[in-house]
């Protein structure tokens, strides 16, 4: 944590609050933009790992770099889920959510920065891991997921009347 502990906790839940409190509303905006679904993915997830990661940075390049070196590996974990996403046809991007922020604590805990950590403080930093990793892949889980969605309602062909009444 860069800041500490009480000004990192609110910079990364408040406005993940106002994520979830917005998601449908944003999802309509961004998905009216003119690109692939998957290239608006990418570029909403982009910001998003670069935003949390630099809050939760690790000491050795914390303040040092634009650009943490763990955001390609991550990109490729977010768009990996993205194939993994459309090729299951999955319906709820919150149900999707859920199940990468268990996958991102269970990582963390295994391989990632949790590694080697007390169990008191790996508890208490556990909801905080699966906020962040909740925080990276919900808006452009919608995105790709309500977003293909709405897409698709719109470029159904409307039959227009016929008069005969």
């Amino acid at each position: 944590m860069v800041f500490g502990i009480f000004i990192d906790v609110p910079l990364l839940t408040i406005p993940f609050l106002l994520m979830i409190r917005f998601r449908k509303r944003l999802t309509a905006t961004i998905s009216r933009l003119r690109l692939p679904i998957i290239a608006l993915y990418v570029l909403l997830a982009f910001p998003l790992l670069i935003f949390e990661e630099q809050i939760d940075c690790m000491p050795a390049w914390c303040g040092t770099v634009v650009i943490p070196p763990t955001i390609p590996f991550l990109l490729l974990e977010m768009i990996v889920l993205a194939g993994l996403v459309l090729r299951a046809h999955a319906k709820s991007p919150l149900k999707v959510t859920l199940l990468f922020s268990i996958y991102g604590l269970l990582f963390e805990l295994f391989l990632g920065g949790l590694v080697g950590a007390p169990v008191v403080i790996a508890a208490l930093l556990a909801p905080y891991v699966a906020m962040g990793y909740a925080f990276v892949s919900m808006l452009p889980l919608s995105v790709l997921m309500e977003g293909k969605d709405q897409r698709m309602k719109l470029a159904t062909p409307v039959q227009q009347a016929t008069g005969i009444g």
